[in-house]
């Protein structure tokens, strides 16, 4: 069985604590490959990066990949992954339309289905910030109270 080879699959998951502007930037450097090479790998789909590896190369890049931040699995050659059995609660009635589970591959929304948002502007012109010193508040804008009389007894203590 040492004649098994795998393939190392990348989705888009990032490791915990990367940045996915972090995790492009260091594909980019690993594989030398331009920004809309190493785009495509975050499509969410799952896709080979390298195929015909034995196991201990194919061990050795996942763990480079997540070094940098890139969460990867391996796949033995030719394996097509396997659906669930079906359960009684998962087949549909004889007569209704046949529902089934696809396996999560890709993404749920073609791309002209998502919805498009334009961003925010927010007006931030009038804001500032001050160095981290003193007082938050400029003299003028403090409130001017006026304390409290206190009367204090003259106690003559012997």
């Amino acid at each position: 069985m040492s004649d098994l080879r795998y393939q190392v699959i990348f989705r888009g998951d990032l490791v915990a604590g990367f940045t996915a502007a972090d995790v492009k930037a260091n594909m980019a450097r690993l594989f030398k490959a331009g920004p809309e090479t190493i785009a495509k790998l975050f499509s969410g789909r799952p896709l080979a990066i390298k195929k015909g590896l034995s196991k201990a190369q194919a061990e050795q890049l996942q763990a480079t990949l997540a070094k940098i931040g890139a969460q990867s699995s391996l796949r033995p050659e030719g394996a097509v992954p396997a659906a669930p059995p079906a359960t009684p609660a998962d087949r549909a009635p004889v007569g209704s339309d046949a529902w089934t589970l696809a396996p999560m591959e890709g993404n749920l929304l073609q791309e002209h289905e998502r919805e498009r948002t334009e961003a925010v502007q927010v007006e931030v012109s009038h804001l500032s910030l001050k160095p981290a010193q003193g007082d938050l508040l400029e003299q003028g804008e403090r409130k001017k109270v006026q304390p409290a009389p206190v009367t204090v007894p003259d106690w003559q203590l012997d």
